[in-house]
């Protein structure tokens, strides 16, 4: 099966082709490729990842072609449909991703697209979580509509959080799958080590602007007054505000935001993660735990729900719930390696073997022949 992901753009802006030698979590993330999300689907499918915006204004496009498109997109706020979607006729299969900055753009795309290659199955998926988007429909409206358009034009919506299937289903009347989202498991793994082998850090995970991250932090403060030789850390994201008033006396630490690879081995020596994110998130931070052995609580993300089911959250799990959960943790070793074998062994059906014949069967249920 031919199988690429489009996004609106990427970070190089050129077309990244998967091969057997560098599959995406080997690759630079910042110069070739995503390590987890949907480089993930690239390699998993043996595919490509394609920017959007390398067929609009990218470098293999004429300066003549590149300028007035640039000028109609300054002036009316998009681009025209003037571009050629000729290179995606190879394709068997494409996994859409819609986004709220430029969802319009993948709408017009897709429009384009089953119009000229109607035989093309068309996965859409969203990349922020459920509950970013709901927040952004409550603001305006119109962008509910936008996405309801993209939804109806793909032959199979994918959501990654099993909790909002039947939202999602509310929304369209195209068919909506749930599939939780590829993960490199055999290499993270390499990173696993037993909970003796941890130092005594609790790691606040999370974006601080985010409803709720605060909370973790409480959770944080609230534990170490329990067991006083924890440090608490939080890491410096960049470009991104760090309200730590809540640590206000404690003993913490600012570490550095670490690309992935770093960042697991970082999480491998961490005691415990707690992240009060409540915006149905798939849960690359919880499934990062599980990969290399650290306890994780507080979210009400996918990964969390099926990887520590022992440790459920939402967002109405009150502080003392939390705090009695790491409690237990940090206080029972037998317990928390049961945990631990718990989420090690549901984490492999996220390998990309399992990942890949899912994605396949559902194409093949979808196919236009």
């Amino acid at each position: 099966m031919k199988f690429a992901v489009i996004e609106y753009s990427s970070k190089t802006g050129r077309i990244w082709h998967h091969t057997a030698s560098r599959p995406n979590y080997v690759c630079d993330p910042i110069k070739e490729i995503d390590p987890t999300s949907f480089g993930c689907y690239v390699s998993a499918l043996q595919g490509e990842h394609i920017p959007l915006t390398h067929f609009i204004a990218g470098d293999k496009v004429n300066l003549v072609a590149k300028t007035y498109r640039k000028i109609v997109k300054r002036l009316s706020g998009s681009w025209p449909m003037s571009y050629s979607v000729d290179y995606f006729a190879k394709f068997d299969a494409l996994l859409v991703v819609y986004q709220l900055s430029d969802g319009h753009e993948m709408v017009a795309f897709l429009r384009t697209l089953r119009a000229k290659y109607p035989k093309i199955v068309i996965l859409g998926v969203p990349t922020q979580p459920y509950g970013i988007l709901q927040g952004a429909w409550t603001t305006h409206p119109e962008k509910l509509n936008e996405m309801q358009e993209f939804m109806n034009m793909c032959d199979v919506f994918l959501t990654i959080v099993e909790s909002t299937l039947t939202i999602w289903q509310s929304l369209t009347s195209t068919p909506v799958a749930y599939l939780p989202q590829p993960y490199p498991v055999e290499y993270a793994l390499e990173q696993w080590k037993p909970r003796s082998a941890k130092s005594n850090v609790i790691f606040v995970a999370g974006i601080t602007d985010r409803n709720n991250i605060i909370k973790g932090q409480i959770v944080a403060r609230n534990l170490q007054k329990k067991f006083p030789h924890y440090r608490i850390q939080m890491a410096q994201v960049p470009d991104m505000n760090l309200d730590t008033a809540a640590l206000a006396g404690t003993t913490f630490d600012i570490v550095p935001f670490l690309p992935w690879r770093e960042h697991i081995a970082f999480l491998a020596k961490t005691a415990l993660v707690i992240n009060t994110d409540y915006t149905f998130t798939r849960g690359r931070v919880q499934v990062d735990c599980a990969a290399v052995g650290t306890a994780s609580i507080g979210a009400n993300s996918d990964g969390q729900n099926d990887l520590f089911p022992k440790l459920p959250a939402t967002d109405n799990t009150d502080i003392e719930q939390l705090v009695l959960q790491g409690t237990q943790l940090l206080n029972d070793s037998s317990y928390y390696d049961e945990v631990m074998r718990t989420a090690k062994q549901r984490l492999q059906k996220y390998n990309y073997e399992e990942s890949k014949k899912r994605i396949e069967e559902l194409v093949t249920k979808h196919s236009h022949e």
